[in-house]
Parts: C-alpha cells; sequence; structure tokens
C-alpha cells in the first residue's frame, strides 16, 4: 500500500460521490453512488482495479470497523418505538428468517445433485462423483449474511473464517441488493405518495 494507491483510492470515491451527487440531487445520491460504484467495480478493466486491490480493502476494512463501532448508537433513539411494538416485530421476524431459512435450504437440496457412480473404460473401477460444490455451505452462509445482515457483515463472516475467495462476492451481492432494494423502495415511495 503505497501513499499514491491510497490517493488514487480516495480520488476515485471523491469522483464517485460526486457523480452520485449531480445525477441523484440530494435525495438520491447514496444510491446512485452505489449503483455507480457496482458498475465500476463490475465493468472496470481489471488492470486498473488490481492496483487499487490493497489500499482499497484497508481502507474499506478500516472504514468497515468505524461502521461496526458506530452502528448501534442510534439505538437509543428508537428505543421506545421498539419496546411499544415488541410482539409484533418477533413475529414478523420470525416468519421472515424462517422464509429465509427455508429457501437455503430449498437451494442446498435443489441445486446439489445426488452423487454420480462412474465406471472407466474397462469397468473395473467405480468412482463417485460429488457435485455438493454447486451450493456449497460457505456460499450460502455468506449469501445469507448479506441478504440479512448486508455487505459488512457477510465480508466479516468471508474473512473470519478465511473464505478469502468469496470476500468481493459478498460485498457485490450485499450493496447490490441495498441499490436494488433503495430503488424499489424509492419507486414505492414515489407511488405511494
Amino acid at each position: 500500500v503505497t501513499v499514491e494507491s491510497v490517493s488514487t483510492t480516495f480520488s476515485v470515491a471523491a469522483l464517485v460521490t460526486w457523480l452520485g451527487e449531480r445525477i441523484g440531487g440530494t435525495k438520491a445520491a447514496l444510491p446512485v453512488s452505489t449503483l455507480l460504484t457496482l458498475l465500476l467495480t463490475t465493468f472496470a478493466k481489471p488492470s486498473f482495479t488490481a492496483k487499487l486491490r490493497k489500499s482499497a480493502n484497508l481502507l474499506g476494512t478500516t472504514f468497515l470497523y468505524l461502521f461496526f463501532a458506530t452502528a448501534g448508537a442510534p439505538g437509543l433513539a428508537i428505543a421506545d418505538t421498539v419496546k411499544s411494538s415488541f410482539v409484533g416485530l418477533v413475529v414478523y421476524l420470525t416468519i421472515l428468517y424462517m422464509v429465509h431459512g427455508a429457501t437455503l435450504f430449498g437451494a442446498r437440496k435443489l441445486f446439489s445433485p445426488k452423487p454420480q457412480t462412474i465406471a472407466d473404460k474397462d469397468n473395473t473401477k467405480v468412482e463417485t462423483v460429488n457435485y455438493s460444490s454447486v451450493v456449497a455451505p460457505q456460499r450460502l452462509l455468506v449469501a445469507s449474511s448479506a441478504a440479512i445482515g448486508g455487505p459488512a457483515t457477510a465480508a466479516a463472516l468471508a474473512q473470519a473464517n478465511g473464505w478469502d475467495s468469496l470476500i468481493a462476492p459478498s460485498l457485490l451481492v450485499g450493496n447490490l441488493g441495498y441499490a436494488v432494494a433503495t430503488f424499489v423502495a424509492l419507486l414505492q415511495h414515489w407511488i405511494l405518495t
């Protein structure tokens, strides 16, 4: 990590933020910036993103820890609201997580074929081929974490368990979920008001 790579990473972040404000205005700056970031990370040349990877990882991890440290602070302001609607929230979240768990279980069963047996040329050796990595438990856990807790918790889960190949996909899927859900929510708000 060099000063130049950190400066370039901050410059790219500032440019994306500026473009988000110009395109989306003050009300939609965050979702547009998120969408632009997803487009940049998805379609930019690998040679460009490779130069930024280490500094972006360092800065991202630093800000992720800052996010974790401050995430619970607003909770005190809504404590009375949560207390008054506690039973309804518990019922809603129980149903939500049961459906989520059933979906994951069904995906694992549906997309993981049974082991097959094959024979070699002489029909003397039979091998078992297991295709369970199609929907590996690690992928489902990280995807579940991205769906429930967002990209921050999914990346933390992947990194803590040493699943380095799942860190970037967890961030992209989690942020894509944020981007899509944010635009759907903004559209729903516009329709209902």
